[in-house]
């Protein structure tokens, strides 16, 4: 068994991988920034939005395969992997919706998140006044979607029953490195407690359980991103050695906080169980190294001043560390929680579960245990 979750394991981590990477590989992220900071963290924002509130679904998942909670010193590991579906209203945003300054031009308003389709576009132009004159000094294309609209997130659970009809749960997947390109690694921890034992009428309902849980995980991602120089956006690099175009990365830290009510009904093979709760997210994003900032210098007397007005990246104009943003979700609530529904197998102390959560971002997770009660 041992060896199987590690492949399962392995093989999940490269598949997310794979989706991160497939943005880092996007050369035009960079020149989203050739509009200032302004422009570029509000596109930046809207096109990754899918992935970090999928992340905070995944991770505010698989939680629990049932309510009843272990007894004094009684134990599972289990393996589990949520995948969370973007909604098809996130899967694209309107540029007109933003207030973005620098943009001069574009041939149309609607551009793909990354859980978005696979199409470039749309073109976006930046113009600057040259002497009384308008002078498009650069000209891209949006970067396309993945054309893959779920992000998968595996997991080792651990739980352990304590007195008073408490149990504490921890979460771990150690940091792993992909490639050379990216390392990503999630911890968290939590608590269920039994009050069925509060309820003197439902104590005495063998098969049914109650309780509530509490749960906080922590997501963290790394990788590189293709180097962004002013060569790539056809900008002079008139910068000095102290600005290094090499170094690009970018950070993702996403924490889940989710509170549920939980009911199951545990039969010797099978137990059927659901929750109603909140789930909330916080994701922050944020863009290491330096970046290229082009502009056309119209001073003569400057030392890059450029007779053909070619654009120019210098020390002053490049940007470094330049997005540092923040997205905030919240699933469920008193007139719409967040709701799930599971069902779990146990034969000797092997478990199986499969559940599924209806919400703004759905997950469905699916789990592979060892139970000893």
């Amino acid at each position: 068994m041992k060896t199987t979750l590690r492949s399962i394991v392995t093989g999940m981590v490269l598949f997310l991988m794979t989706i991160l990477q497939s943005f880092g590989q996007l050369e035009d992220i960079g020149k989203m920034l050739t509009g200032g900071v302004n422009d570029a963290q509000q596109m930046v924002t809207e096109y990754l939005r899918p992935l970090a509130n999928a992340l905070g679904a995944n991770i505010n998942g698989g939680w629990y395969n049932t309510a009843k909670v272990h007894p004094f010193g009684g134990f599972d590991i289990t393996f589990t992997t949520s995948m969370a579906f973007a909604p098809d209203a996130h899967k694209t945003y309107d540029l007109n919706n933003l207030t973005l300054a620098a943009l001069y031009d574009v041939d149309e308003n609607i551009a793909n998140t990354i859980a978005g389709g696979k199409d470039i576009g749309p073109e976006l132009s930046y113009q600057q006044d040259v002497l009384g004159n308008p002078v498009t000094y650069l000209s891209y294309d949006h970067p396309a979607g993945t054309g893959i609209d779920f992000i998968p997130s595996p997991m080792i659970n651990a739980a352990v029953g304590l007195p008073k009809g408490f149990e504490i749960i921890g979460r771990y997947m150690p940091t792993v490195k992909i490639g050379g390109t990216g390392k990503v690694g999630i911890w968290g921890a939590g608590f269920k407690h039994d009050v069925k034992q509060w309820i003197p009428v439902l104590a005495k309902i063998p098969i049914l359980n109650l309780a509530v849980m509490y749960g906080y995980t922590n997501v963290k991602v790394n990788m590189e991103l293709s180097s962004i120089t002013p060569e790539l956006i056809e900008a002079t690099d008139a910068t000095s050695e102290s600005v290094n175009f090499d170094d690009q990365n970018f950070d993702i830290v996403t924490q889940g906080h989710t509170a549920n009510a939980l009911v199951s009904a545990n039969l010797p093979v099978v137990c059927f169980y659901g929750g109603v709760g909140i789930s909330i997210t916080q994701t922050n994003l944020k863009l290491n190294g330096y970046y290229p900032l082009p502009a056309i210098i119209t001073d003569p007397n400057d030392p890059n001043f450029d007779p053909t007005f070619t654009p120019v990246v210098t020390d002053q104009s490049a940007l470094q560390d330049p997005i540092n943003i923040e997205i905030k979700n919240q699933d469920g609530g008193t007139t719409k929680p967040r709701l799930n529904a599971g069902i779990r197998f146990k034969f000797a102390v092997i478990t199986l579960h499969f559940d599924y959560t209806w919400a703004n971002y759905s997950v469905a997770t699916a789990g592979l245990g060892v139970n000893i009660r």
